[in-house]
């Protein structure tokens, strides 16, 4: 290669390096503003420093430097989401302990109103029974308000609980896409009017958690970065493949011996797996046929 050209590529990568390394410290800040300042205005002080000294020395321990800050990064980042998952946890679980509260002390009040109403209703005054049905209504008026304001308590709070489900994106077992998160992204695609080229990998039993995990490095391994791989259920997983049908079933036909066969448990222990793998049309079928299909 002339020398002209080798400079040429050095000085390309060494501009893509600090670009990216750039566009990683503003997506710090960006996504977790509470923890990413510090994060961004240190990785961004790095870029300023590699741009006068490009040296491989340089560049070399920039990137260790980097990949401690990053690491750093998400564990404090990791950290702070979980303190504010457990608060509003808490949150959430006092704000129904005083909504139970509430209802047992309506509860009780009422039904002593009610006796009281009673008794007055029973009583030898003559004019006293008026008095008594305006006092049933009043607390009858009561019981129906308060038992409304509390359903509405009640409601808001599990809205709550169904928006916080809904924002999460990864399935917590494997680390993959969940599956709200390939809904989404399926649909997007749909909204584009194209049609998603979907690749199913249905396994025949459940499957351990080590095994889920195992599974889902393998899998993950088979596709490009462009490809996007998900957990669609305990031992399903789905992959919105970037390409043509005829392409995603070659693939499909590829990748199936690989993820089927023996995984390690944890005890040690072997399982044996069987896997079936196929081209599935949105929106995915929740039962399929029995056999092994492809297409």
């Amino acid at each position: 290669m002339p020398e002209d050209n080798s400079l040429q590529t050095l000085h390309a990568t060494v501009h893509c390096y600090l670009s990216t390394l750039q566009t990683v410290a503003d997506t710090l800040a960006q996504s977790c503003p509470p923890v990413g300042g510090p994060y961004r205005q240190r990785l961004s002080r790095l870029r300023a420093r590699l741009a006068f000294d490009s040296s491989v020395g340089a560049i070399e321990e920039s990137c260790e430097i980097a990949s401690s800050e990053l690491h750093e990064y998400a564990s404090k980042a990791s950290l702070y989401v979980e303190r504010h998952r457990v608060e509003l946890r808490r949150a959430i679980a006092g704000l129904e302990d005083i909504v139970r509260t509430l209802a047992q002390r309506q509860d009780f009040y009422g039904a002593r109103l009610r006796q009281f109403a009673t008794q007055i209703e029973h009583s030898e005054e003559p004019s006293t029974s008026s008095q008594a049905a305006g006092l049933l209504s009043c607390v009858e008026s009561m019981s129906h308000e308060s038992s409304s304001l509390l359903k509405r308590m009640r409601d808001e709070m599990a809205r709550v609980e169904a928006r916080l489900v809904e924002a999460e994106i990864t399935d917590p077992v494997t680390g993959l896409m969940n599956r709200r998160e390939m809904e989404r992204h399926i649909a997007a695609v749909q909204a584009r009017g194209e049609t998603p080229v979907l690749l199913l990998f249905d396994f025949q039993d459940d499957l351990p958690i080590e095994v889920a995990q195992q599974v889902a490095a393998r899998l993950s391994s088979q596709f490009r970065h462009s490809d996007l791989v998900s957990r669609w259920s305990d031992r399903r997983f789905l992959v919105l493949f970037q390409g043509l049908a005829e392409t995603a079933r070659q693939r499909a036909e590829q990748v199936e011996p690989w993820i089927a066969g023996h995984y390690l448990l944890d005890s040690g222990a072997t399982l044996n797996t069987v896997v079936e793998a196929r081209l599935v049309e949105a929106p995915v079928p929740d039962l399929e046929p029995a056999g092994r299909i492809l297409g």
